[in-house]
Order: C-alpha cells, then sequence, then structure tokens
C-alpha cells in the first residue's frame, strides 16, 4: 500500500486525542472520520482535530475508512472488533481487549481469520512504545537472565486523591471507570493490563496467579462515600498480585489510584540467575539499568548497575501503520490481548475465591 492510509477514530472521549496526535506523527495516514454515539461530542472532535467527516453510524464509518482505532469504553470493545475485522477492516483496539475471557476468544478467532485475509490488528497497550520495554522484552527472551528467579513491578496513580467528584458538574457517563454497572473493570482492568503486559513480557509467561482487589470511598461532594448520587462507584481501585512463572520463579506486582505522590509511575525489575533488569517509566522510558557477568555479586547495589541510554522506538500507532503498508503483523497484536485477558480473568477468579488460581489460555491461542 503506497497510498495514505485512511483512519477512523470509534469514540472521541480523553484517549482518542492521543490516537490523532500519534497518528498525524507519522505522516502516513488521513483521518478521514470519527464516531461516537454522542453526535455533539463527535462533532466538536471532528472540528478540533481537523476531521472532516463525522460519521453517521458504523456502517457509514465502514465505507470510508481502511482501518479503525477503537477508543471506546471497554463493554464495547469485543463487538467492534470482531465487526470491523468481518469488513476487512484493520483495527488497533484500545486495552483491555474485552472484559471477559469469553469475549477475548470470540475477538481473538475473529483476528485470527481476517489476519488469513491480510488483515492487521493490535492492541494498543501503550507501554509498549517504550524504548526500555523494548530492551527488557528482547533480554528476557533472549536467556541471558538465565533461569529467572524474582520479578516485581507496580503501576501507581493518585487521581482518587485529587479534589473529588462534584455531581453537579460531572455526568455520570464520564464515571464509567469507577463503577462496574458501566462496564469498568476497576483499576484491574484499566492499568493492570498494562503492568500485567509489561511484567510478564519481560521476564515469562504467568501460569498461576493470586490476588486480592480493594475498593475504597471516594471523596464525593465533601465526603466520602461508595456512590456518586444513584451510581454505585463498586469499581475496584487497588489490586495486589502474586503470580508463579513458567520458568518456576515468583513475583509480586500491583496496582493503585490511591497513590499519594505519583501521576503515572511504571517501574519493573526482574532477577535472574545471570543478571538483572530494571526500568523505571516514570523517570525515563528510554532508559535501562542493567546487570550482568562478575560485576552482578558486588556491593553497594547501585556500584553493580549499569544504565544505557537507548534510542526512541516507534510507538504502536507506528507500528500498526507500518503493518498495514508492508502487510507484516506487529506485535502487541489481537492475540497477545487474549493472553492478558486471561491474566485479569485470573486474578478475579483469585479476587473471588481467596486462592492461587491457575491461568486458563484463551481457546484456540
Amino acid at each position: 500500500m503506497s497510498s495514505k492510509v485512511r483512519i477512523g477514530i470509534i469514540g472521541t472521549g480523553g484517549m482518542a486525542a492521543a490516537h490523532v496526535e500519534q497518528y498525524n506523527k507519522t505522516g502516513e495516514v488521513d483521518i478521514v472520520t470519527c464516531y461516537d454515539v454522542a453526535a455533539e461530542k463527535a462533532k466538536a472532535f471532528a472540528t478540533k482535530h481537523e476531521i472532516t467527516s463525522v460519521a453517521n453510524d458504523i456502517a457509514d464509518l465502514v465505507e470510508q475508512v481502511d482501518a479503525v482505532s477503537i477508543v471506546t469504553p471497554d463493554r464495547f470493545h469485543a463487538e467492534l472488533a470482531i465487526l470491523f475485522l468481518s469488513q476487512g477492516k484493520h483495527v488497533l483496539c484500545e486495552k483491555p481487549l474485552t472484559v471477559t475471557l469469553d469475549e477475548a476468544g470470540k475477538v481473538a478467532a475473529a483476528a485470527k481469520e481476517a489476519a488469513a485475509r491480510g488483515t492487521i490488528n493490535m492492541v494498543n497497550f501503550s507501554y509498549r512504545s517504550s524504548a526500555a520495554f523494548q530492551k527488557a522484552m528482547s533480554i528476557a527472551r533472549s536467556g541471558q537472565l538465565g533461569q529467572i528467579r524474582h520479578v516485581q513491578s507496580f503501576y501507581l496513580q493518585q487521581w482518587l486523591n485529587g479534589s473529588g467528584i462534584d455531581t453537579s458538574k460531572t455526568s455520570t457517563d464520564s464515571l464509567w471507570r469507577l463503577a462496574t454497572s458501566l462496564g469498568s473493570a476497576g483499576v484491574l482492568g484499566d492499568l493492570g493490563c498494562h503492568i500485567l503486559d509489561l511484567t510478564s513480557a519481560c521476564s515469562e509467561d504467568f501460569v498461576a496467579m493470586r490476588c486480592e482487589l480493594r475498593t475504597f470511598p471516594k471523596l464525593v461532594d465533601g465526603y466520602y462515600s461508595t456512590n456518586a448520587g444513584s451510581l454505585a462507584l463498586d469499581a475496584n481501585d487497588t489490586a495486589l498480585i502474586e503470580f508463579e512463572l513458567a520458568g518456576g520463579g515468583v513475583g509480586v506486582c500491583h496496582t493503585t489510584r490511591w497513590a499519594t505522590g505519583h501521576g503515572n509511575h511504571l517501574r519493573f525489575e526482574v532477577y535472574g540467575t545471570e543478571g538483572a533488569v530494571t526500568f523505571d517509566l516514570a523517570k525515563d522510558p528510554n532508559s535501562i539499568e542493567l546487570c550482568f557477568g562478575k560485576d552482578r555479586l558486588e556491593r553497594p547495589w547501585e556500584n553493580t548497575y549499569v544504565s544505557e541510554k537507548l534510542e526512541p522506538t516507534p510507538s504502536n500507532w507506528a507500528r500498526f501503520v507500518k503493518a498495514i503498508k508492508t502487510g507484516n503483523q506487529e506485535s502487541p497484536d489481537i492475540a497477545r490481548g487474549a493472553v492478558v485477558q486471561s491474566y485479569l480473568d485470573t486474578c478475579e477468579r483469585s479476587a473471588k475465591s481467596g486462592l492461587w488460581e491457575r491461568v486458563v489460555s484463551v481457546a484456540g491461542q
């Protein structure tokens, strides 16, 4: 494909602007249309981003595009992804892939069938755009670490410690991330999918997991409450996860929206018999610390690690466009999204049982 790729944006909420910005950086796309169930919202988005067309409906959008970004709330991902894949449209879907493991299996099957016809698919685990992530993943999967013994990671945000929710100014729909009735899987689904993708990709696959979830009262109209009007704010906002790796190693990761002082902080550490790797995306997404060779046994700790500055890597959006133009599938694809969904499913099962649970693979993967 030599001409510019015609892109449509489905869902015009906060993250949609990032898709437009990143696509425009490639210089190889035309964002030709957008769609949202809230028509006025879509019109305002189109005006702001100089998109010439607002689709009347999904069928109208299908006729105008080569590819789509699905940037809707999570509960709509599966139906939309399957529809566009069946129409031969390349799909970049926001994370998490779906809200259930069953849905993930159906989307993965649709992606596999569409891929056989040359249709590209990806899931936007956006931290894969980090050079540190890519380098750590390459090292871990190469075997340079020896036998992986221990892994730890976190993803911390503070936004629930902010000024709170003013129900006179805040629409119910805008609170969907805090309410299971609006399709939210809580911090586990929203941030947990990132940290689980990062942690397993940069170490080994998970085979068993134990998870504890917590949901705390939110500051609503000046008081801590579990409701905003009639809306139950019942989606989890803290997740503590233990896991066993395929090679027998173990690890821990956690994520929360109550981490005072942390705007958006991801850190990862992996320790093997032959070396160790750490990186901190809040400090520098293109820098990594490595510990290999005889120096790994020296003290103090800070003198055993060597920092390496990396060249930035292509973003997920750039890789998506490249895949469309070359016909060569890039990662992370929908199959990977389904694997991460299996981890989320395991966490949810464990949180209910209070026990370690085995990871169940998506059917057909």
